[in-house]
């Protein structure tokens, strides 16, 4: 501790000093001022209670004589005019209560146990006339003996609060702090003082000298009072200033040029690695998506060959049904199991036709079409209404911008598109939920998520979000993947819906993204382009249009099944059928 004092400037020690000599005397006569104030408050108190008792028990006599506690009671509620009296109780010779009071008008309990336990019961021991008092808890109590003639009649117990005696300690501490702060300020001006002739130099030093260190800054110059020893001592710290202040400046100036290099060589090294970053997430993507297509050509290269002879195949089975339905009536034993076969041909029709839109043969015309009617056409489907019925819980919503705009397109592949969004987003949603349906037009001129860019302008969007358990991150880049599903096989599709969907937004040259959280669901974008081209309205032929009336059609067919099928149905609506299988001479 000496030490510390030691290492303190020399303003603090004077300051220290002074006002350490100074508190010392002040503390020292405030506690003995205190003291004497405590004590003889005390002792006038007790004087004091114990001449009120005296009185209070000279007027309370007869009633103890007379068994009169009334009396008693009144006599005690003389001690309102003494406002520091808080309770007192007149005690019989045994020590049981003969009469109360309080100043709050609680005073049945106000003189508790231990004052009847302890004071009574150490006045009962004293001598006679002799009082008993102690001071607890800011109160003081006092137990004085009732006296006739030598006889003592009973005790008198009051019990005062020593409120008065708490606030002249408050105003005696309140005088003490005055004077300690009257005396520190003293004490600070006799030591600024002597501060200033004795340390000011060497102060002034030293503060330069804590400036320059802490700041670094060499401009600054410690002033000069005499030309004493600290005048030399501060001619010579200005020189070295002086010198420090002109290296500075050189150093300054080399190493602002050497920062401006290092800047512009990292501006340079930051674009050339953003440069590098966007190159490496362009060639990233343009890998993925060269890969994509690479296994979609490969695989579509294999399922090029198998929807012709598969359709060749089917013809016989949707066809023959048509036939002989055209040729039965509907109460026929058959009609009904004719549209079953015809059904489940065209099931596997629309598999094959999968199948060529895999191998990008199946977009074969493109024509004006307006999605909003592809999407009003599927709703009110029946293929809608039969995955409604098996997914009660799940409601569509439609909602369309106004003036949607005209794509180039496929009505039948994108109608399949829109169902197949559809129906993955009901089968994904396992509580109650909608499957929100979404049109709009937009401009593109921003690359969308996962590819490297885009033709700039504008599109028509259509977003199909539900509210179901999402897909993982690890799955997303499989999704459009064939036969990549979660959903068990020949129950929930063949694994070749999202497939579909890529396939036709590609041949549409489109775009498409996925948003997806597990738990949350999922948000597939899709972006074709939009045209200026007007649709033409193309009339639908009635039925009975396609009946013939004896003209002749030649018919050329490689295959003979497809000639005996085309035949036979010709011939039913009416035509004259000639039937080859090449145009070569027999």
């Amino acid at each position: 501790m000496i030490r510390g004092f030691g290492n303190r400037p020399v303003q603090a020690k004077l300051a220290y000093i002074v006002m350490a000599i100074s508190s010392f005397l002040v503390i020292f006569m405030a506690i003995s001022f205190i003291t004497d104030k405590v004590y003889s408050f005390r002792r006038d108190m007790v004087e004091n209670l114990a001449i009120l008792a005296n009185t209070i028990g000279k007027n309370s006599t007869a009633a103890l004589i007379f068994d009169d506690p009334l009396t008693a009671e009144d006599t005690l509620s003389a001690l309102k005019a003494a406002p520091y009296v808080k309770c007192a109780t007149i005690f019989r010779n045994d020590g049981t209560v003969f009469s109360r009071y309080s100043r709050q008008g609680r005073g049945l309990e106000e003189i508790d146990y231990a004052m009847k336990k302890h004071l009574l019961g150490q006045a009962m021991k004293a001598k006679s006339g002799e009082e008993i008092h102690n001071f607890n808890e800011g109160y003081l109590s006092l137990a004085s003996p009732i006296m006739l003639d030598k006889k003592r009649l009973g005790f008198l117990a009051i019990k005062a609060d020593l409120g008065r005696l708490y606030n002249r300690l408050i105003i005696s501490i309140v005088i003490v702090i005055v004077l300690i702060g009257a005396l520190g300020l003293l004490a600070q001006v006799v030591s600024v003082r002597l501060h200033r002739f004795i340390a000011w130099p060497l102060f002034e030093l030293l503060q330069t000298m804590e400036t320059v260190k802490r700041k670094q800054k060499f401009s600054v110059r410690v002033r000069k009072f005499n030309d004493d020893e600290f005048g030399s001592l501060t001619d010579s710290f200005n020189s070295m200033l002086a010198e420090i202040e002109k290296r500075d400046e050189k150093l300054a100036h080399y190493q602002n040029q050497l920062e401006e290099q290092v800047e512009d060589r990292t501006r340079e090294l930051v674009r050339s690695n953003e440069q590098l970053k966007k190159e490496v997430a362009e060639r990233k993507i343009i890998q993925d998506q060269l890969a994509r297509a690479q296994r979609m050509e490969a695989i579509g290269t294999l399922a090029a060959g198998v929807p012709h002879d598969l359709n060749n195949i089917l013809s016989g089975i949707v066809s023959y049904p048509e036939l002989l339905l055209m040729r039965i009536s509907e109460e026929h034993e058959l009609h009904d199991p004719l549209c079953t076969i015809q059904a489940s041909g065209k099931k596997a029709a629309a598999i094959v036709q999968d199948l060529l839109t895999l191998s990008r043969r199946g977009v074969t015309a493109m024509e004006v079409v307006n999605l909003e009617k592809v999407l009003d056409e599927y709703l009110d489907s029946p293929e809608c209404r039969k995955m409604l019925d098996l997914h009660p819980h799940v409601k569509i919503i439609k909602d369309l911008d106004p003036g949607i705009m005209q794509i180039m397109g496929s009505e039948l592949h994108l109608g399949k598109t829109i169902m197949n969004l559809v129906i993955n987003a009901a089968e994904a949603m396992r509580e109650p939920g909608e499957v929100v349906v979404r049109l709009e037009n937009c401009y593109l001129d921003t690359p969308v998520p996962g590819y490297g860019k885009v033709n700039e302008g504008y599109y028509v969007r259509l977003t199909v979000q539900d509210s179901g358990q999402g897909i993982d991150e690890k799955d997303l880049e499989f999704i459009f993947e064939p036969f990549y599903t979660k959903k068990k096989m020949g129950l929930s599709g063949t694994g070749l819906g999202m497939t579909v969907v890529w396939g036709t937004v590609l041949d549409h040259k489109g775009y498409i993204s996925v948003v997806s959280r597990p738990g949350e669901g999922t948000v597939f974008s899709l972006y074709f382009p939009a045209t200026m081209e007007e649709q033409k309205e193309i009339p639908v032929a009635e039925g009975e249009l396609f009946q013939g009336q004896g003209e002749s059609i030649l018919v050329v067919d490689d295959v003979e099944e497809q000639r005996l099928i085309a035949t036979d149905i010709l011939r039913e609506l009416g035509y004259n059928v000639f039937a080859v299988s090449s145009g070569k001479r027999p």
